[in-house]
């Protein structure tokens, strides 16, 4: 936990404030957001003791510090080389409802410029999972749209959205297809339309619900 707070702190000047929603789902806040009010008190401790306030305010870390601060399981993981983490867009949650925070990003394939996102376990294994990046997850291999990445609490029925194929315009959201969430939820989201999809664990493998 106490390097999941230290990245998180050290992202916090770093992301940009682009997760808000009116999206009906009940999201959780990230950690980031839950501790930006401690923002100056801890950066603060970051920089020299004799930095400035502005220098404070100013302070950016780079993507290294990022790296170097992440969780072990996170930089264990054999994640290739053609595929690049977007700092700035970085979640915690257990993701696969074994009571162990794993790890959630975007990211990007640097041979296709594809975007996608990463799902890593904190486990013996540090297994991950990709959706998007040229890998096809509901019949999409860019998830380019994605602007905004957050969790949904652990518990919450969710339901994919039923759109008219020849119109699209939104009938209902499908009941039929209720699940009652195992682990967090990953909510990604398209700020203009509020809608977009959730990756989400069945107790054997992610699945995907697209939501309007």
């Amino acid at each position: 936990m106490k390097h999941t707070l230290n990245i998180l702190l050290l992202i916090l000047t770093f992301i940009s404030c682009k997760n808000k929603s009116n999206f009906e789902l009940k999201t959780e806040k990230t950690e980031v957001e839950k501790l930006e009010f401690q923002k100056a008190e801890k950066v603060d401790s970051i920089m020299n003791e004799n930095s400035s306030n502005s220098e404070v305010a100013n302070y950016v870390p780079t993507e290294l510090e990022i790296q170097k601060n992440l969780p072990k399981f996170v930089n264990n993981a054999k994640i290739p080389d053609s595929l690049k983490i977007v700092y700035d867009e970085i979640i915690f949650g257990d993701f696969n409802g074994d009571e162990k925070e794993d790890f959630a990003s975007t990211l990007i394939n640097l041979e296709n410029g594809y975007f996608g996102v990463l799902v890593i376990h904190n486990n013996k294994k540090t297994d991950y999972s990709i959706f998007g990046a040229g890998k096809e997850i509901n019949g999409m291999k860019n998830l380019d749209w994605i602007e905004g990445i957050k969790t949904i609490p652990k518990g919450q029925v969710i339901s994919p959205t039923i759109v008219d194929e020849e119109t699209g315009d939104i009938i209902e959201q499908d009941k039929k297809q209720n699940f009652k969430l195992i682990g967090n939820g990953i909510y990604l989201s398209i700020e203009e339309s509020h809608g977009g999809g959730i990756i989400f664990w069945n107790g054997k493998e992610y699945k995907w619900y697209h939501i309007e």
